[in-house]
């Protein structure tokens, strides 16, 4: 029971994680552009679930059915109005995509600061407070509903990149842009899908996250330490590497509660993310 615990608990907060790193992964795989305002932009969507809970009374389940959307327009909107022209400039687009996001990530962080306060939240709702046994182990309903969240996000995302045509070119656009352009597919298209695509997950993932932690402006910072961990032990650009490197991260993040005092935990992530770096670089699942 003591082992089996943080196993169930930390598959639960892994599927989180792995649909937290997956759009990060799919950019910067797809479009080689690193961007680091990915989970500031999740920590904005769970705020929006928030307020539309607690003002409107609206289930955060519910609010992402504007959410995803919105998130998604934003994105095709900054591929299309930042990326595209800073691809034609940038001698290295990953590099200077780096620099670009982590401004954006600090405008957002600074603009949720000014309108929703420093405050850290919780998502309540009716359910959050219940208890489910999952293999005789309690998990609150919150989590549940979080980890439901990230798995069906995975399943569709996983489709849509292989059994629809738009998915299989960004595939294609992914392993081979030459090859793909002398195909006839259309980059610029593709390219536009892939942010939007990606912080559209990103949308989803912070919400799931909020029914897990607390949350503020700058939670971005931690959430971003999982996310470059899921997207270099999985492979950049890998969806199945960056599911299996989610559920990795969330068992570590539970085992490590168990030797370690919860303040450090996080730590124990970094100092994973370092060892990744220097030993593993390229992941688990080359592309």
């Amino acid at each position: 029971m003591v082992l089996l615990e943080p196993f169930v608990l930390g598959t639960v907060l892994g599927l989180v994680y792995a649909t937290l790193g997956v759009g990060f992964s799919l950019t910067w795989g797809t479009l080689d552009i690193i961007n680091v305002s990915h989970a500031a932009f999740a920590v904005l969507a769970a705020y929006l679930a928030y307020f539309a809970n607690t003002m409107f009374g609206v289930d955060p389940v519910l609010a992402l059915a504007g959410i995803t959307p919105a998130f998604f327009v934003v994105g095709v909107a900054l591929q299309e109005g930042l990326f595209r022209p800073l691809a034609v400039r940038a001698e290295e687009l990953a590099y200077s995509s780096l620099v670009l996001t982590f401004g954006l990530a600090i405008v957002l962080e600074n603009l949720m600061v000014v309108f929703f306060s420093a405050d850290p939240r919780l998502l309540s709702t009716g359910y959050t407070s219940i208890t489910v046994q999952v293999l005789g182990v309690p998990v609150t309903g919150g989590r549940l509903v979080g980890a439901g969240l990230a798995l069906v996000t995975l399943g569709i995302l996983y489709v849509f990149l292989t059994r629809t045509y738009t998915g299989r070119s960004v595939r294609a656009v992914s392993e081979d842009p030459d090859g793909a352009a002398l195909s006839g597919i259309n980059e610029r298209r593709v390219s536009a899908v892939t942010f939007g695509l990606a912080l559209a997950t990103a949308g989803i993932a912070g919400v799931a996250a909020s029914f897990f932690f607390p949350f503020g402006p700058s939670e971005h910072y931690t959430w971003l330490i999982s996310v470059f961990i899921v997207t270099i032990l999985g492979g950049v650009g890998s969806i199945i590497g960056a599911g299996i490197a989610g559920l990795i991260t969330g068992l570590v993040f539970e085992f490590a509660a168990l030797v370690v005092p919860f303040s450090l935990v996080r730590s124990v992530l970094f100092v994973l993310l370092i060892v990744l770096l220097v030993v593993r670089p390229k992941g688990l699942f080359q592309r």
